[in-house]
């Protein structure tokens, strides 16, 4: 486990993000809720640390709704995507950081598997079809302004 880096989130950011991380990770199906497993205490720090592009937003999706209405809050979080996002993906993956829930889910963490040989002749083939079809893509919208 990790110390807790009291200079990311204070005791009152902690305490507001603790219900929320539950409602987006309940305790069901057998497996431990957010916060039984310290999400909103310890794992929250790795995350954040881990992807700081995103601890403004996540900051700010704390001071969306009340303490006394998590349900409320993320609900109306999600109307807000950029923070929404931020909440959401640090949680998730601060969550699927925490080795009890890698154990539990059957996820060794990242590995290294190298391509052999053999495989280089079917990579190929895919990439074949991709170039021999050309280029397909969607044209980026710009908002007008």
């Amino acid at each position: 486990m990790t110390d807790t880096d009291s200079s990311i989130l204070t005791d009152q950011e902690r305490a507001v993000y603790g219900p929320r991380a539950d409602i987006l990770i309940p305790d069901a199906e057998g497996m431990p809720s957010a916060s039984q497993v310290g999400v909103h205490t310890q794992w929250i720090d790795v995350a954040l640390a881990a992807r700081p592009d995103l601890v403004n937003d996540f900051h700010a999706s704390l001071a969306v709704g009340t303490l006394d209405d998590p349900q409320g809050a993320v609900e109306a979080l999600h109307q807000q995507s950029a923070l929404f996002d931020a909440f959401s993906v640090l949680t998730a993956g601060a969550y699927l950081m925490i080795p009890e829930i890698k154990q539990r889910i059957g996820y060794p963490g990242q590995e290294s598997r190298p391509i052999s040989g053999d495989d280089v002749p079917e990579y190929i083939d895919m990439l074949e079809t991709v170039v021999m079809r050309g280029n397909i893509f969607r044209p980026t919208i710009t908002p007008a302004g």
